[in-house]
């Protein structure tokens, strides 16, 4: 099955008129990543993709990032795991794009009489906001030429604890284990310019 983490522009942006109350916000990588220490805690478990390190060194950040209001990532988890490997003074530096959303628009669905679906419809959730998100504002390449899917990629095969328990580490996964809205009256959102 191939990755799913495109869908058509025109549909990205149909959706404009459904995603959560929002801001953009320009921010250090150190201050994202110290927003929350439970975060910074499970970043620090998310897998190092050595692409992504190597392109990040080379290139810095090219997209935003899409956060929740905790500050927990949606869309950038695998960035802010490589940013923890950059010297601190780098972090500081290094300015990126931010939406975050406003509130937890989702927490009705853990009170699903059913735990398990309700934590399955969360997931799924937000894994429709990182699509849209990424269709929108994720440029098809790095600045070297690499196609930025195949980080995607090459980061789904890594060993996620959280997804893959005790599946020994190396052991081949199957692939395919935005803009959001603007002011009032506006359908597209422009990301203001770093």
């Amino acid at each position: 099955m191939a990755l799913f983490a495109r869908i058509p522009q025109n549909q990205a942006e149909d959706l404009l008129m459904n995603w959560p109350p929002h801001r953009w916000l320009k921010k250090s990588i150190f201050d994202i990543l110290n927003a929350s220490k439970v975060n910074k805690e499970n970043i620090a478990k998310v897998p190092l993709n050595p692409g992504l390190l190597e392109s990040v060194k080379k290139n810095g950040f090219e997209s935003p990032f899409l956060v929740l209001d905790t500050w927990y990532p949606i869309c950038g988890s695998q960035r802010l795991r490589v940013a923890m490997e950059m010297p601190v003074k780098w972090q500081k530096k290094e300015k990126v794009w931010v939406c975050r959303f406003d509130n937890a628009v989702y927490k009705p669905l853990f009170l699903w009489p059913n735990q398990t679906e309700g934590h399955e419809a969360v997931q799924r959730y937000f894994q429709m906001c990182e699509v849209v998100f990424k269709t929108l504002y994720m440029p098809s390449h790095d600045s070297s030429g690499k196609q930025m899917l195949s980080f995607e990629e090459e980061g789904n095969h890594l060993h996620w604890p959280t997804r893959d328990g005790n599946r020994a580490s190396g052991t081949p996964l199957p692939i395919g284990a935005s803009r959001p809205a603007g002011p009032p009256g506006k359908k597209k959102m422009v990301i203001p310019s770093l």
